[in-house]
């Protein structure tokens, strides 16, 4: 009986000693929803360092680069808060990142470092070496869709898109020549604004189109404003002819996370009118005063010098007036005309072919984001598996690690003048397998001569 109470009271010891142990710095995450998520849903996943008493230098979030994934933190505010473990006390900062799958499949957060300062129980600081806990995110297709299907699909949004337009005049109070301006926002909440697709627009026969490079933007709902990301699309339409025309409505599918269905946010079509331009009416001659007499004065008057003189000033005024009304809208076409041009696909991929020829990573790796979601509406790595061109796909992924990852004993370094390379011969088998040139922006367009003045021919 004594030895049962020597054991129990040893038993006792060692487990009040185990509960009162001290708690060392780690770091938690926590991805919020149910498992496994849909691709194109954006998943929030939680990550908190903590440490003993308090930080004595901020931890670092580096950058998580997934292949076949977007991470992307779009609030870069922290959480910091302060917790009471067995009567110690814990400081902890925690940020939100935001993963978005474009393929299906099980995907491990990097093992990314995180080193930071904190003061020790003993009143000095202590050093903490941290990397990030193992954490897996399944991912899997929508319900009734084939991985061929996807493959080949553009990537569909998991979350609600709104979708407004706005005119800049009257589109019933227009005349022949002149120019109306469609302005189309697009916003998906806690998304990143490159996850948005574009927008197909079209214009009816005898109005001609031009569509300025979208603007995108990421709000972090500071301030009472938009938490997510917004893309706004600026198109002019120019009405040649007066008649009645229908400007198409503005379509984009998104998943709907809970049902796993697709839905439409649309746009309404615009019913624009357009009269004839205004031309000078016929004179009417003036009256006679009172008892003015109808005969014939008794010195001719060469009406007919006069009727030409007339003639020759009303040509001249016309002619001004036409030339100054339309100098504005001559200006305006020459200056989109020229837009047109720099994000056509030849001239893009030259912004993208000058950038790694001179070594410029950051630079490539935006161009190359900008001409893959402008032409292919995909992710480099997404262009490069459906091309099946492994060394362009080493290339993308030698680029990335460039950026986010590269040491000093990384021996397959990303060189420019290979990466050009490879994206050279890469482009033209995409061209030879599309047809051309011919992409979504112009298929159906025609820039026409840069110079406004031969418009009219």
């Amino acid at each position: 009986m004594r030895a049962w109470c020597r054991w129990m009271a040893l038993a006792a010891l060692l487990t009040g000693g185990v509960a009162h142990a001290a708690q060392g710095p780690g770091v938690r995450v926590q991805v919020q929803g149910k498992q496994p998520v849909l691709v194109g849903q954006q998943v929030p996943v939680e990550v908190t360092v903590v440490a003993p008493n308090y930080f004595l230098s901020a931890p670092p979030f580096p950058d998580l680069v997934l292949q076949g994934a977007i991470v992307t933190m779009p609030d870069d505010r922290s959480i910091h808060g302060v917790d009471t473990v067995d009567g110690q006390t814990l400081a902890s900062i925690q940020k939100t990142y935001v993963f978005t799958a474009q393929q299906a499949g099980d995907f491990e957060l990097p093992p990314v470092r995180i080193d930071f300062s904190y003061q020790g129980d003993d009143g000095k600081p202590q050093q903490a070496n941290l990397t990030l806990p193992s954490t897996r995110i399944g991912v899997q297709l929508p319900a009734g869709t084939t991985a061929a299907a996807a493959a080949g699909a553009a990537l569909m949004p998991a979350t609600r898109l709104l979708i407004q337009q706005s005119l800049d005049r009257d589109a019933s109070q227009l005349s022949a020549g002149d120019a109306l301006v469609r302005t189309v926002q697009i916003q998906a909440a806690n998304t990143p604004a490159m996850l948005i697709p574009p927008p197909k627009f079209e214009a009816p026969s005898g109005v001609q189109m031009f569509q300025a490079d979208p603007v995108l933007s990421n709000g972090d709902g500071r301030d009472g404003g938009f938490a997510g990301g917004q893309r706004l699309e600026r198109v002019t339409y120019v009405f040649e002819k007066s008649g009645s025309y229908t400007l198409p409505a503005v379509e984009l599918q998104w998943l709907d996370p809970q049902t796993q269905k697709p839905a439409t946010a649309q746009a309404p079509a615009v019913m624009v009118q357009v009269k004839a331009s205004a031309h000078l009416g016929d004179r009417i001659a003036p009256a006679l005063p009172a008892g003015a007499s109808s005969s014939p004065a008794r010195k001719p008057v060469h009406w007919s010098w006069i009727a030409l003189a007339v003639a020759g000033v009303a040509l001249l005024l016309a002619t001004g007036w036409w030339v100054r009304s339309r100098l504005p809208r001559w200006r305006q076409r020459r200056a989109e005309a020229q837009a047109a041009h720099a994000r056509s696909d030849d001239a893009m991929f030259e912004h993208l072919l000058v950038a790694c020829r001179a070594g410029d990573a950051r630079a490539a790796h935006t161009a190359l984001l900008d001409w893959c979601r402008a032409h292919v509406q995909a992710t480099p790595q997404a262009w490069a598996a459906q091309l099946g061109d492994g060394e362009l796909a080493a290339q993308v992924e030698r680029l990335g690690r460039q950026l986010y990852r590269a040491g000093p004993g990384d021996v397959e370094r990303w060189r420019g003048e290979e990466c050009a390379q490879a994206l050279g011969q890469a482009h033209l088998h995409w061209q030879a397998q599309s047809g051309g040139h011919a992409t979504r922006g112009a298929r159906g367009r025609h820039l026409g001569p840069l110079n406004p003045l031969l418009r009219g021919r």
